[in-house]
């Protein structure tokens, strides 16, 4: 995951780059007037499986995070079905040609499995933010 700025900031808390299968995106910025606009912001929750399972046979997940990514000069090609709940399938991220994309590097691809999904370019992957989360009970 060379293309992602400051990702050790996750690869600390989790040992590696979290999957992000059925993990939740809860927040959504676009931002035409940022410093390398135009940038979107995504804030998903994420957390760390692991393979131990609770009373009702269902895997225990720790350290729960907000982590947000901040992709700069995007160009989106499809961003749609945003609402209540927006679960991922996948977040894959893939490099393309900046000559042939007007210098943008790399393609993300928001694979949902309900809600929110997309496809589009950017130049930049940056970690802007990791925090705990609580969930509310």
């Amino acid at each position: 995951m060379a293309t992602i700025e400051n990702q050790e900031r996750v690869t600390r808390i989790f040992g590696r780059w979290p999957a992000f299968h059925d993990t939740e995106i809860h927040r959504v910025v676009m931002d035409r007037d940022a410093p390398d606009s135009p940038v979107l912001e995504l804030t998903i929750h994420i957390w760390r499986p692991t393979p131990e399972t609770d009373a009702k046979g269902r895997y225990i997940l720790k350290d729960h995070s907000l982590l947000t990514l901040r992709f700069t000069r995007v160009e989106v090609d499809q961003l749609s079905g945003f609402n209540t709940q927006n679960v991922l399938f996948d977040l894959k991220v893939s490099d393309i040609d900046p000559a042939k994309n007007e210098g943008r590097r790399c393609r993300v691809e928001l694979s949902s499995s309900y809600g929110l999904g997309g496809l589009f370019d950017c130049d930049r992957i940056i970690v802007a933010d990791i925090v705990p989360f609580h969930a509310a009970v």
